[in-house]
């Protein structure tokens, strides 16, 4: 009787552990290969191709400021297109390699961010005094979707009257 307690308990205990151990085993579809990433990739694109439109209509852009915005939207685009490796070649390296290799992905970064804060601020420096404040406010504040919680501004922005 006392080996049938201690079967039945440790058999017990173990499916028991096992049905609380089971959800960590099991895969996050969102997590893994680099398959998923670039779906997120592609989604975040996708966002801020919206994003620019609704900006570029609420901004209400004359001719001559179109330069000024092709410039603006081309120094974003290297700073989307920035690619780290396979991850089989960065477990290659020895941990100050990858240091090195990090310090130098990011002295890249920088320099894209320098050129496009350039290119932002000749945009800025052709709008008209009403344009700026339209930027500055779509601009201000949390993005939609950040953090769980809604731009306020987004609805505004959304009701601008689109060009034909």
């Amino acid at each position: 009787m006392t080996r049938y307690r201690h079967f039945a308990t440790s058999v017990f205990l173990a499916s028991a552990l096992g049905f609380v151990a089971a959800p960590a085993f099991a895969s996050h579809p969102n997590c893994g290969s680099m398959g998923e990433h670039s779906e997120f990739s592609e989604h975040r694109a996708k966002h801020m191709e919206e994003h620019h439109k609704k900006l570029h209509a609420a901004l209400k852009l004359t001719a001559d400021q179109e330069g000024a915005w092709k410039k603006m939207m081309d120094s974003e685009q290297p700073m989307a297109k920035a690619a780290a490796g396979k991850p089989e070649d960065w477990a290659k390296l020895t941990t100050p390699e990858r240091a090195e290799k990090m310090l130098e992905r990011m002295k890249e970064r920088q320099a894209q961010q320098v050129e496009h804060v350039s290119a932002l601020k000749d945009f800025y420096a052709v709008l008209t005094p009403e344009q700026k404040k339209v930027f500055d406010d779509f601009h201000s504040g949390p993005r939609e979707g950040m953090r769980g919680k809604p731009m306020r501004r987004a609805a505004e922005f959304d009701k601008a009257p689109q060009k034909p």
